[in-house]
């Protein structure tokens, strides 16, 4: 089998964002593929300057408050990349993640040291408004109505077989879970075949890991020779599939158009023939309804593109705008619509051919007054976000039936002439409230029924009034941060991207509590009615009620600040009424947000986190992304302590102070160079990494397990899972059960009456809230896990020997295997008595897989060597 490899550097990055005027700021010396972090954010940021933009708003000649097309989303965007580029060049990382990814993967029975996670949601919304995630595409099954699947930005593939109200996710353990397209073959029924394009095309939130095949409707996946290396940017933007043979697949992205065709190889085993089509950037192709041989392409650049001979070639028919999305209809099979984004992500033109795309006519004119469609109100407001929300559909069987989707979805039922409002993203103009931003319309195969994924969710409507909130089951949120109740069981709350801040009440429901971007949020741990959340830059609101109602208390404020896209603010462990919050400077509150001082006089970039030691309060330790201060006296002076750390190779990302000791702390790093984690037992004089066992990737968050005073036990949260440290030993996976997602923060709710009940939660970005049991040496240990088999094996902990006895032996081969948390063979041995014993010999510290096959039976417990 022929096998492509695309190496490309971040090339989505100039083609994905070009819809927008600042990017015409971009270095033209550079070819796009050299672009830096830096270049995209001068670009950005003095296109916006003279606008004097604050937090995505700036006020027009007229005084009137408007929104800053596209800031939101490359403010997101930047703060995720801000962390993991090279911070001396601000070039993208060029890891293969995959390689990487398959190197820590493992057999389940091998994966880690702890319980088994679980999912906690958000898995309900209140819809409208609120939402639970973005779903970036739909498909549907070709004969079973009840039967669709949505992809996620960041949160996988799900299916639903009873018309959305019951959703199974079917790509968990991928590498990749963003979704930007899915194929279902017309004989769905007898192959079972699903075809996934990885990624996330509109905002990039997910790399790709390119074209993936399933055979037996999501169960397994394998590759079809169009692999990705994550790092190097490839996106795939569009895939078709020749819905005649259901044998050729047509894949558009930022490194072309690619033609798979199915042949047999010798050993009679099927696989794909690719051959590269054009060199030409599409964002949306469409087939000629009733011919497939004629294709119709679009870009971001504002060009439309035909094929007559199965694109082998195309020709430019059309030049205007910026973004375009296509859309045809089996109705009118030589009509083609499209939708033209201007140059402020407005609406710049409605276009429609009749002759197959070969001319087209601007049918409805969006620069003029009144007739914007992608703006956030009825039309007359200006600008919009074309550039990331951007969907058009056309009714198979009435092809004067469009409907265009923005931030709201407008219906026309005279071929483009004229629009209705049909949904709006707060209800507003008597329309429907459905979420905003959309990302997908779409008539389902047989049916009529249209339906729209947007920011929040599904939905799906029959008369374009009435509107039905499909999303709750679908657990994909991408959550920023969490805070736990010190006094409520289960009670959390939970910032997110798009989707506001939700409170899981008494550990049961889930309830919408704040709108927009939430993220940072704090449980009061006296008082479980006093909650915080904040919205981005450091909005932050405080509730004495539950949310029942809400103050912003920021805006108490001497000046205003604003702070990094999450602010961090925490509380004083021993006062809750005294809150620190980061800016670019630290303010403090002594009682709860009615009054603020500034308690530091830094003068520097914006701070990203905050730890305040538990058995001193008076030391505080406030890191930006490349530097660490320390203050001793609750502010009056700070020390910049962060004398070794390797700065200039990666960024900060979070810090945690040890219960007992104001002196040892712990740092969380970013990048891709064995950084993870560092210790400093001298409050910051000195740093040791402290990284052994960890993957080289990004360090998120870190969390100690304070009920625990006999072993320092961390947790620490990467961009592929979470991993445990005991004492001096090596970190070990601690994942069985959760997704391969990143994991942006951890908290711990201690159960003071049952300490080994207490639990370990992971925010997670795009599978929603986990949380497991914290570690407990006695599930790993003795008789409890193997007491069933009749198998003793002691001392566990050991040194390396220890004894394994079979009360029940009768005669059969015993063979073991033990494997280190990686998947790696260290010991393989057979026996042929009841009583053996096991000498490891120079084996490391650390916690290993003992599996035991005796006759027919198969199980393993971990065990712990401790010398």
């Amino acid at each position: 089998m022929k096998k492509y490899t695309f190496i490309l550097v971040l090339i989505w990055l100039s083609l994905s964002l070009n819809a927008q005027q600042w990017t015409k700021n971009l270095p033209l010396e550079k070819s796009s593929s050299s672009y830096l972090l830096h270049d995209y954010q001068k670009a950005f940021y003095s296109y916006w300057e003279p606008f004097g933009v604050k937090n995505g708003v700036y006020l027009d000649k007229n005084g009137d408050e408007k929104k800053a097309a596209g800031w939101k989303q490359f403010k997101r965007w930047e703060y995720y990349w801000k962390s993991r580029v090279d911070p001396n060049t601000g070039e993208f990382p060029t890891l293969d993640i995959n390689a990487l990814y398959n190197t820590e993967k493992q057999d389940a029975a091998f994966k880690n040291s702890g319980e088994l996670w679980s999912s906690l949601g958000p898995n309900s919304s209140d819809g409208g408004y609120a939402g639970i995630g973005r779903i970036n595409t739909i498909a549907y099954h070709p004969t079973n109505p009840n039967m669709f699947w949505v992809g996620t930005a960041s949160g996988g593939l799900w299916v639903t077989a009873d018309g959305g109200q019951n959703w199974t996710i079917l790509n968990d353990n991928m590498q990749a879970l963003g979704v930007s397209d899915i194929l279902i073959p017309s004989d769905f029924a007898t192959t079972q075949t699903i075809y996934l394009a990885t990624g996330d095309r509109d905002a990039y939130d997910t790399r790709s890991i390119g074209l993936l095949k399933s055979t037996n409707a999501g169960v397994n996946w394998e590759s079809i020779g169009m692999d990705f290396i994550a790092a190097n940017g490839a996106i795939i933007n569009r895939a078709l599939l020749n819905p005649v043979n259901n044998t050729t697949l047509i894949v558009a992205g930022n490194f072309g158009v690619y033609q798979g065709i199915k042949s047999k190889l010798k050993d009679s085993q099927e696989s794909l023939i690719w051959t590269k089509l054009s060199s030409l950037v599409f964002i949306d192709v469409e087939f000629k309804p009733g011919d497939v041989s004629t294709l119709y392409a679009s870009t971001k650049t504002g060009t439309i593109y035909v094929s007559t001979d199965n694109g082998l070639n195309w020709t430019q028919k059309y030049s205007g705008g910026y973004r375009i999305e296509l859309a045809v209809s089996a109705a009118q099979p030589t009509w083609v619509y499209a939708l033209a984004v201007s140059d402020d992500d407005g609406l710049f033109a409605i276009l429609k051919s009749e002759n197959s795309g070969d001319s087209y006519t601007n049918i409805y004119d969006g620069t003029i007054s009144g007739n914007n469609l992608l703006g956030w109100d009825a039309g007359v407001d200006i600008g919009g976000q074309g550039w990331y929300d951007l969907a058009l559909a056309v009714s198979p069987t009435n092809a004067n039936t469009v409907l265009v989707g923005g931030i709201n979805t407008w219906l026309s039922t005279n071929a483009g002439v004229s629009w209705t409002m049909v949904n709006h993203w707060y209800g507003g103009y008597a329309a429907a409230e459905v979420h905003a931003d959309k990302h997908h319309l779409s008539f389902q195969t047989g049916t009529g029924v249209l339906f729209e994924g947007n920011d929040g969710g599904i939905y799906k409507t029959s008369n374009y009034t009435t509107w039905t909130d499909l999303s709750d089951g679908i657990v994909s949120s991408q959550i920023y941060r969490l805070g736990t109740s010190a006094t409520v069981p289960g009670e959390t709350i939970a910032g997110l991207q798009d989707n506001g801040t939700k409170l899981l009440y008494q550990g049961n429901t889930w309830e919408d509590v704040k709108g927009g971007d939430g993220t940072e949020c704090i449980i009061d741990y006296t008082n479980v009615s006093i909650q915080y959340g904040a919205y981005v830059n450091g909005e932050i609101s405080k509730t004495t009620n539950r949310w029942y109602s809400s103050t912003d208390i920021s805006d108490n404020i001497p000046g205003g600040p604003d702070g990094e896209w999450v602010t961090p603010y925490i509380m004083n462990p021993k006062d809750p009424k005294k809150l620190l919050i980061g800016y670019t400077e630290i303010w403090r509150t002594k009682d709860a947000g009615v009054t603020f001082e500034k308690a530091s006089n830094f003068l520097g970039d914006y701070l990203i986190s905050l730890a305040t030691a538990p058995s001193d309060t008076a030391v505080v330790y406030a890191a930006t992304y490349t530097k660490i201060q320390r203050t001793s006296n609750s502010g009056a002076l700070w020390t910049d302590v962060t004398a070794n750390l390797p700065v200039g190779s990666v960024r900060i990302t979070s810090i945690a102070v040890k219960a007992n000791d104001p002196n040892i702390v712990w740092v969380t790093m970013s990048g891709y160079s064995g950084y993870g984690v560092y210790e400093s037992v001298n409050g910051g004089q000195s740093w040791t990494n402290i990284s052994s066992g960890l993957p080289s990737i990004p360090c998120n968050t870190l969390v100690q397990n304070k009920l625990n005073t006999t072993t320092t036990e961390l947790y620490v949260g990467t961009d592929l899972g979470v991993y445990l440290k005991l004492g001096s030993n090596p970190w070990t996976l601690f994942s069985t059960g959760l997704p391969n997602v990143v994991v942006s923060e951890l908290e711990i709710y201690y159960d003071p009456s049952v300490p080994l009940n207490s639990k370990l939660k992971a925010a997670t970005y795009g599978r929603g809230l986990w949380e497991t049991k914290v570690y407990d040496s006695s599930v790993q240990t003795g008789f409890n896990t193997l007491s069933k088999y009749k198998v003793g094996i002691s001392p566990n902990p050991s040194d390396g020997q220890f004894k394994l006895d079979f009360a029940d032996y009768n005669g059969e081969n015993i063979a073991i295997e033990i494997r280190s948390l990686t998947g790696q063979l260290v010991y393989k041995n057979s026996f042929s008595s009841a009583s053996n014993s096991v000498n490891l010999g120079t084996i490391a510290n650390g916690i290993y897989v003992l599996q035991i096959t005796k006759g027919s039976e198969r199980f393993g417990q971990n065990i712990v060597i401790q010398k």
